[in-house]
């Protein structure tokens, strides 16, 4: 499911500038149509854990992936901005679902096992976007017409999901087992690890957002070296996440975020302060690898921690840092510079490397 997610989500966004010119909107209104996206998603996501409770995870991922799966040929068919907005929306709800309830079947998974794995779930939603934004691009060059694209990805992917759901257990059964007290969110155990979360988002989507542009701009590098700089962090952040059991059971969930987002602090400072694009690089892959740990784990600790709802409303915490965080970047750059607004990633990465001790019970069993 996490797999399916990412190239779902890859391979539509991948053809944004066809549904730009389909909709002849200029960037604000399409600006404006994808913020709905955002707002729909996380509205879904905070809703998701309760919902999960109540109905199981497993009817409502069958609900969040059957409406993003059928909004897809509805992106295709949109010939103005507000019909756009709209299914946007409806998407972004669908997808919030989707999202969120897999992370609460995920945590569910690995209590039942008694082994960190949210790690490796994580890695194949990044191989799954990788393959999908793939697929985006053989479409396009290829001059695929955007509706039969998007039918055939939204028709092999029910398929697929449909497949995984048969094996799927129940996470609103999970937490009979554990006390009482624990059905009650326990708020000083919660704060720092959000506060954990959202700033290792904003350190995680700057990457996604702004490294290709300041390995062009500000590094001089082509177009193609400022692609592959970005491509090296999304592989690092994947084979980090795919790889990560080890580490976790060597280290604990502590160990490895703190070393971690240090890495990736130093590795930050690499890539703004040198001058050779292989330094750049290599700070791109330490950046990667060094962050890639930070959301998972603390995902498990705050299913740990409390019930599913956490986990949803964690995930929410950390997209709308996807959200907010690249607003809130541009805005510096615009006003000190895209080097000056990159450095102010390595307090934040620090952040997350001082609370990282509120991950102790991300470990599975603890």
């Amino acid at each position: 499911m996490f797999a399916l997610s990412g190239a779902t989500q890859a391979s539509w966004m991948s053809r944004l500038p066809p549904v730009l010119e389909q909709t002849q909107a200029d960037f604000v209104r399409f600006g404006a149509a994808l913020l709905m996206l955002g707002l729909g998603t996380l509205t879904a996501m905070l809703l998701t854990g309760a919902a999960c409770e109540r109905f199981g995870s497993r009817r409502v991922l069958t609900f969040g992936f059957v409406v993003t799966l059928a909004s897809l040929p509805a992106i295709a068919l949109s010939r103005s901005t507000p019909v756009l907005a709209l299914t946007l929306l409806v998407m972004g709800l669908g997808s919030g679902v989707w999202d969120a309830g897999m992370n609460v079947q995920g945590h569910a998974v690995e209590s039942r096992l008694d082994k960190h794995l949210m790690s490796r779930f994580h890695g194949w939603w990044s191989v799954g976007s990788m393959a999908g934004a793939g697929l985006g691009l053989a479409a396009a060059r290829f001059a695929v017409p955007l509706l039969p694209h998007l039918v055939t990805v939204g028709a092999l992917t029910a398929g697929l999901c449909a497949l995984s759901l048969r094996t799927f257990g129940e996470a609103k059964d999970l937490r009979s087992a554990r006390s009482r007290h624990q059905q009650r969110w326990p708020v000083r155990r919660l704060l720092p690890i959000g506060t954990l979360i959202f700033c290792g988002a904003v350190v995680e989507g700057a990457a996604g957002d702004w490294l290709a542009v300041f390995l062009h701009q500000e590094r001089g590098l082509s177009h193609t070296g400022a692609a592959l700089g970005y491509t090296l962090f999304v592989s690092a952040m994947a084979a980090g996440r795919l790889f990560a059991e080890r580490p976790h059971r060597r280290a604990g969930a502590t160990g490895v975020v703190r070393s971690g987002a240090i890495a990736a602090a130093l590795s930050i400072a690499l890539v703004v302060f040198a001058d050779a694009g292989s330094w750049a690089f290599i700070g791109a892959l330490g950046w990667g690898i060094g962050i890639c740990w930070v959301f998972p784990a603390a995902l498990s600790a705050a299913g740990n921690a409390a019930t599913s709802s956490a986990v949803a409303a964690m995930t929410a915490v950390g997209y709308s840092a996807s959200i907010f965080g690249p607003l809130g970047m541009g805005w510096l750059a615009h006003a000190t510079g895209l080097a000056a607004a990159m450095l102010t990633l390595l307090p934040l990465a620090l952040v997350v490397a001082l609370l990282a001790s509120a991950l102790a019970g991300a470990d599975a069993g603890e």
